[in-house]
C-alpha cells in the first residue's frame, strides 16, 4: 500500500534502509533527516533525504521503483530490503535519463540558463526591462516537487532580484522547471503551444522546460477557505466548461493520450494492492463499463488532465487566467475533461471536510451545467472510472474508503450520494 510505504520512509525505521546503503560506499550514517515525500498513484513513491556522513553531507533517494539492472548500475543504485518490500537508494540528482536534474540544483548554472532564455523579462511585474537588463536575478532556492525516477520532475524556483538602491526589498519571483527525458521536450513544446492558456514557457536544454508562475490561483485554491483570495467573489460554476474551448485546433494533430475510460481494467490491480477489497473493485469496474458510452462525441482538442488544481481564476474568481501543465493536451473526447474536473471535485472533502466545505454544492452546480453537453449516465462512469485511477493515492484507509464510496455513487448516478441532498 502506498500509504504504508510512506508512513515507512517518514518513520524512524528509514535509517536502517539509510544505514546499510551507506556502509556499502564505506561511509558511515552520522544523522538524517527526511525532506520530502513523493507518490506517484499506481506506481513508485520515493523519498529524498539530507544526510551527514563522515563529514560529507549528501541527499539520497530512497524509492520502490523497479530497476533494471542497467539502470541500477547507471544510477550506483543499492538495493535494500525492508518491512515494506525492496527498496531503492542512491544519491540525488544522479538519474542517467534525466540531466537537467543535475543542473536544477546547481543555483549558478540554472541562473545563467535563466538568464540567458529571456523568459525573466517576459511580462514581468517585478521591474522594466532595463532594470533587468542592468541588474541580476538571482536563484535564491529551489524545491523539488514531483520526483518519478527516470521520468520526469518538477521544481518550483524562487528568484530574487539583486536591489537597486539601499533600504529597497529586492523583487521576488517565482517559476517553474519540469525536467524530462530529452527527446521528450519536442512533444511537450508542442503541446504546450496547442494550449494559449498555458503561461510563458522555454526550453533551456538538457530535459529541462522553464515556465512563468500561473496569474491568479487555482480553482482549488478558491475552493478551500483557509487559502481563498480574500477579494473572490462567489465562483461561478459557468466558467468551468468553456476553459479548455480556446485549445487550439493544432492539437488535434498531436499524438493523443489513452483516456481512463479505455484503460479501466489497468487499475484493479494496483487498488487492490493498495488494499482496496477485490469484489468490490470488480463490481465497480462492471458497473462502469456498463454505464460507459463507446464514443461519447466528436474528437475535440482536450487538455487531459483538467482538475483543480491546474485551473486558474483570477484572483476576484472573476475569469479564467491559465490552464497548466499542457503535457497532456491533444485529440479527445471533452467529456473525459469533464469526467476528470468531476473526480477530483468529489475526492477535495476527503483531504478536509470543514476546509473544502464549498465544493459539494459547486460540484452539484456544475454537474448540472455539464449534464446539459453530457449523456448523465456515461459522464458518472466516466468519472467514476477517473477515482479508481486515483485509489491508489488514497493516504488513508478512510480516504480510500470516501473514494470508494465516490466512484460506486458516481457510477449509478446517485448525485445526493456524492454531493448531499440537493436543494
Amino acid at each position: 500500500m502506498n500509504f504504508a510505504v510512506e508512513e515507512f520512509l517518514r518513520s524512524d525505521d528509514a535509517g536502517w534502509v539509510l544505514q546499510p546503503a551507506l556502509a556499502s560506499a564505506g561511509l558511515p550514517l552520522d544523522a538524517w533527516q527526511l525532506e520530502r515525500v513523493y507518490t506517484r498513484p499506481g506506481a513508485e513513491t520515493s523519498a529524498k533525504y539530507l544526510v551527514e556522513a563522515d563529514g560529507h553531507t549528501l541527499r539520497l533517494i530512497a524509492s520502490t521503483a523497479q530497476l533494471s539492472d542497467t539502470d541500477r548500475q547507471a544510477l550506483g543504485a543499492v538495493r535494500c530490503e525492508s518491512s515494506v518490500g525492496t527498496l531503492h537508494l542512491w544519491a540525488h540528482p544522479a538519474d542517467p535519463h534525466l540531466p537537467g536534474l543535475r543542473i536544477a540544483e546547481d543555483p549558478a548554472v540554472l541562473g545563467e540558463r535563466l538568464a540567458a532564455s529571456g523568459l525573466l523579462t517576459r511580462g514581468s511585474t517585478a521591474a522594466t526591462p532595463q532594470d533587468l537588463h542592468a541588474r541580476g536575478w538571482q536563484v535564491a532556492s529551489t524545491d523539488l516537487r514531483v520526483l518519478s525516477p527516470l521520468r520526469r520532475a518538477v521544481y518550483r524556483v524562487d528568484l530574487v532580484l539583486e536591489p537597486s538602491g539601499a533600504g529597497q526589498p529586492a523583487p521576488r519571483e517565482h517559476l517553474f522547471l519540469k525536467v524530462v527525458r530529452p527527446a521528450k521536450v519536442a512533444e511537450l513544446l508542442d503541446r504546450y503551444r496547442a494550449s494559449p492558456l498555458t503561461p510563458a514557457f522555454t526550453d533551456l536544454g538538457d530535459g529541462i522546460i522553464a515556465l512563468r508562475a500561473a496569474e491568479g490561483a487555482a480553482l482549488a485554491e478558491h475552493l478551500y477557505l483557509p487559502s481563498r483570495p480574500p477579494q473572490a467573489a462567489p465562483l461561478d460554476a459557468s466558467l468551468i466548461p468553456g476553459a479548455t474551448g480556446g485549445l487550439s485546433r493544432r492539437a488535434l494533430q498531436l499524438r493523443p493520450r489513452t483516456p481512463v475510460a479505455q484503460r479501466l481494467g489497468t487499475f484493479i490491480g494496483p487498488a487492490a494492492a493498495s488494499g482496496a477489497p477485490r469484489e468490490r473493485l470488480m463490481d465497480l469496474l462492471a458497473s462502469i463499463r456498463a454505464h460507459l458510452r463507446p464514443e461519447p462525441g466528436p474528437v475535440v482538442p482536450v487538455h487531459g488532465d483538467f482538475h483543480p488544481a491546474n485551473l486558474f481564476l483570477a484572483a476576484d474568481a472573476s475569469e479564467v487566467t491559465a490552464l497548466i501543465d499542457a503535457d497532456t493536451v491533444g485529440p479527445g473526447y471533452a467529456a473525459d475533461d469533464a469526467a476528470v474536473m468531476m473526480a477530483h471535485l468529489c475526492l477535495l472533502p476527503s483531504f478536509d471536510a470543514a476546509g473544502y466545505a464549498p465544493v459539494p454544492h459547486f460540484a452539484r452546480t456544475l454537474w448540472d451545467l455539464l449534464v446539459q453537453e453530457h449523456e448523465a449516465e456515461d459522464l458518472g462512469a466516466r468519472s467514476a472510472g477517473v477515482v479508481l485511477s486515483l485509489l491508489p493515492g488514497a493516504r488513508t484507509l478512510a480516504q480510500q474508503e470516501h473514494y470508494l464510496r465516490a466512484a460506486e455513487a458516481l457510477a449509478v448516478q446517485e448525485m445526493d450520494c456524492v454531493f448531499g441532498p440537493g436543494e
